[in-house]
């Protein structure tokens, strides 16, 4: 009889070992998961506001994109290339451009080449203070009206995340109508 209790016990240690194990392995990868940036971006640190899809963060340099949603009010596909790597400080409805809600608003960059000097041109409507362009953490220009404006944004490394954040004043906002990395 006592054998057969010790055996019953050497049977639930192991399969508990076995199970906290298994446990900590699952919430390893949980907390590491391999999954792209898009993914990661979105879902893990919230860091976009749009999920752009896998892929959709790589970035051909000297396309430019337009800051709306996909679709028009009446739900039609619009026919030009949709910035849509936007990061969190963006209002949700985007059919005349992306109007900043936040005193920090992001774009991001995955470049598919390297490039020296790189130039962010961007048109901008419906400013309403200064506006204060960084790119990497480096103030890169400020605007304080509405217009098209180019700021010399340092270097772009392929397939390292480069950064847009503009700055705005407490209460001003504008609308990012187009955007250029190049």
């Amino acid at each position: 009889m006592k054998s057969g209790g010790k055996k019953t016990r050497i049977v639930l240690y192991s399969a508990s070992i076995i199970l906290v194990l298994f446990y900590i392995i699952v919430m390893w990868w949980g907390i590491t998961p391999k999954v792209g940036i898009e993914y990661k971006m979105y879902y893990i640190t919230h860091e976009l506001s749009d999920w752009p899809g896998y892929g959709r963060l790589s970035y051909k340099l000297g396309t430019k994109e337009i800051c709306t949603s996909y679709k028009d009010r009446n739900g039609s596909p619009y026919t030009w290339d949709v910035c849509a790597r936007k990061g969190q400080g963006w209002n949700r409805e985007q059919y005349d451009g992306s109007v900043s809600n936040a005193s920090e608003s992001y774009i991001y960059y995955l470049p598919e080449k390297n490039a020296d000097n790189v130039t962010y041109t961007i048109e901008v409507k419906n400013v309403t203070g200064a506006v204060k362009v960084y790119a990497d953490d480096k103030q890169i220009g400020e605007f304080e009206k509405d217009g098209t404006y180019s700021f010399k944004a340092g270097n772009a490394v392929s397939d390292k995340l480069f950064t847009i954040k503009f700055e705005t004043e407490r209460g001003s906002s504008f609308t990012l109508w187009s955007t250029c990395l190049e």
